[in-house]
């Protein structure tokens, strides 16, 4: 007798009924995530920035306030075609970024690990992964780990690079890549410093061009991203304003605020804490890239530690933004409880109680319920938790050295030295 989920198992196996089953995931979560409640929100200011540069009354002049300048170029898909439902042709070209993530992991992964991806988005992205623009950075930034693995230095130099001018994150991950290439090439044998400035050079010099050509277009305005990030006020689902929420009940004011398109809190200990996270998040990203100098942690640890720091010590941990640290947490902690909790407790918070308090669509303040606070303070508890065992972990693995491509290969040897 045939064992019970056999034939089940045989038929997900299959390349057809894999693909299948991807295919009606996609439409589901379109429908859900994309034409539910406010789900085009996004999508509609992606939209907004698309037609007034491209057709706008200051065209070719007018770019996003608060996006890098290649994020633009993200926003031009809700317009090709030019349907009336932008949001779903979006979405559509979401889930073409998305297939493609998952047939990377095929390919230099494991199937494993991409349906472990498929899992961890679906568990904590529901309603964001297709209706954000998050997960291309976050597939940039694991392409750039895979090719430090395989000694292609200068593609994970400007896919960090491309990944800064999308969302401004990636450029923490850099030095983490200068440390990884010249590890290799003291191993082969090679003298390093030369050759890891260039490459540095090459990733800064993308930066600076991609930011130029903002302020070419629009001025000064083309540096906005920076001035309105740290203009911000601690987001709601920030680990900054449960602090201010927990400082509550010891007497000192939390007051909702409504600006920069967010819902956020403020108080009298607001730039105190904001400080202690930027003195915080610069002194944990260092111990990281110590360690990983030491070679006392391991490449794809080190990316996922930079990046729950970050996400940590900035003023803004919007829902989507766990897209970030999620492919990652396949390649470091695989099919892991803690961070399926932190999953679960993120689509709770977004879209769950974000539709059922009807906090979407508020224009000005909003008294926060303490089951929405509650839950934040919950999953930010977790978070810190998870970070603590990404930064020591139980059983330390040995890291692997970067392959070195054979120096005969002229196309390697590019790589190689950066030029």
């Amino acid at each position: 007798m045939r064992p019970r989920g056999t034939w089940l198992r045989a038929r997900l196996q299959d390349p057809k009924s894999e693909a299948a089953v991807i295919a009606l995931g996609l439409l589901a979560l379109i429908v859900f995530a994309v034409h539910g409640p406010y789900g085009d929100g996004d999508i509609r200011v992606y939209h907004r920035y698309a037609v007034a540069f491209w057709a706008g009354d200051h065209a070719f002049h007018q770019l996003p306030a608060e996006y890098p300048p290649l994020a633009l170029v993200v926003f031009t898909l809700s317009v090709l075609p030019p349907l009336h439902d932008y949001a779903t042709v979006f979405a559509i070209w979401m889930s073409a970024i998305l297939v493609a993530g998952y047939l990377g992991y095929l390919r230099f992964s494991t199937r494993r690990d991409a349906a472990l991806l498929l899992l961890y988005l679906v568990v904590g992205a529901a309603g964001t992964v297709l209706a954000r623009y998050d997960l291309i950075p976050a597939l940039l930034t694991v392409a750039a780990y895979w090719a430090v693995r395989r000694g292609r230095f200068t593609g994970a130099y400007l896919l960090l690079a491309a990944g800064t001018l999308l969302k401004l994150y990636p450029i923490v991950l850099i030095p983490l890549v200068m440390i990884e290439h010249r590890r290799a090439l003291v191993l082969a044998g090679q003298r390093w410093v030369l050759p890891v400035a260039k490459g540095a050079a090459v990733g800064g010099a993308l930066v600076v061009a991609g930011f130029g050509i903002a302020v070419g277009l629009s001025g000064w305005s083309g540096l906005s991203p920076f001035f309105y990030a740290g203009a911000r006020p601690f987001q709601v689902e920030s680990l900054g304003a449960t602090l201010l929420w927990l400082s509550s009940f010891v007497g000192f004011s939390a007051e909702v605020e409504h600006s920069f398109f967010s819902y956020n809190l403020i108080g009298p200990l607001a730039p105190g804490l904001a400080s202690a996270a930027s003195t915080a998040g610069a002194a944990g990203l260092m111990w990281v890239y110590w360690r990983l100098w030491l070679g006392r942690m391991d490449l794809a640890r080190a990316f996922l530690a930079v990046i729950c720091i970050v996400l940590l010590s900035s003023k803004v941990f919007s829902p989507q933004y766990l897209i970030w640290v999620l492919p990652f947490v396949v390649l470091v902690e695989e099919l892991d409880s803690v961070w399926l909790l932190v999953c679960a407790c993120t689509t709770l918070i977004y879209p769950v109680l974000y539709i059922s308090e009807h906090i979407f669509g508020t224009p000005g303040p909003f008294p926060y319920s303490g089951t929405f606070l509650g839950m934040i303070a919950v999953r930010n508890a977790v978070m810190v938790a998870a970070t603590i065992r990404v930064l020591i972990p139980r059983r330390a693995r040995l890291p692997q050295p970067a392959r070195i491509p054979a120096a005969s290969n002229a196309r390697s040897s590019l790589f190689i030295s950066g030029d």
